[in-house]
């Protein structure tokens, strides 16, 4: 694995926004077994699917995606980094939301590239690289 998809680009692709067809692109080039998915992520868009008025055709198109990645659990190191972001952000002043430390410290526990375009919120994380495949 090298890259660790934020919730975010998967929502972007899934709704169809204006630069989505670079994360498609991107995804469709990436080398098999490269791109992974955050079951934080996973639950989000799953949770975000189940509010849509049009959850059958996002659930296929979201378990389509789902064929090219892999979503890694939620583990221990995962929680440890986790907790160091929080910590970390809580000292700083610099709140960024509740999901997002969780993303980072997974991306973080696992040595990817977090890929998000909430770049200024993850900006604020020491030792995360990032990449933005919906903006160049």
């Amino acid at each position: 694995m090298r890259y660790l998809l934020d919730t975010c680009m998967l929502v972007a692709l899934l709704q169809r926004e204006l630069g989505s067809e670079r994360i498609r692109e991107k995804i469709l080039l990436a080398p098999s077994g490269s791109l992974a998915l955050s079951a934080i992520s996973a639950a989000e868009i799953w949770r975000g699917i189940g509010q849509s008025r049009h959850s059958k055709a996002a659930k296929l198109a979201f378990e389509a995606l789902l064929r090219r990645l892999r979503v890694v659990p939620f583990d221990r190191d995962a929680a440890r980094e986790a907790f160091d972001v929080h910590r970390y952000l809580d000292q700083t002043g610099q709140q960024i939301g509740r999901m997002d430390p969780l993303i980072a410290g997974h991306a973080h526990a696992l040595g990817l590239v977090c890929v998000t375009d909430n770049t200024r919120h993850f900006i604020r994380i020491s030792g995360l690289t990032l990449e933005n495949w919906l903006r160049p």
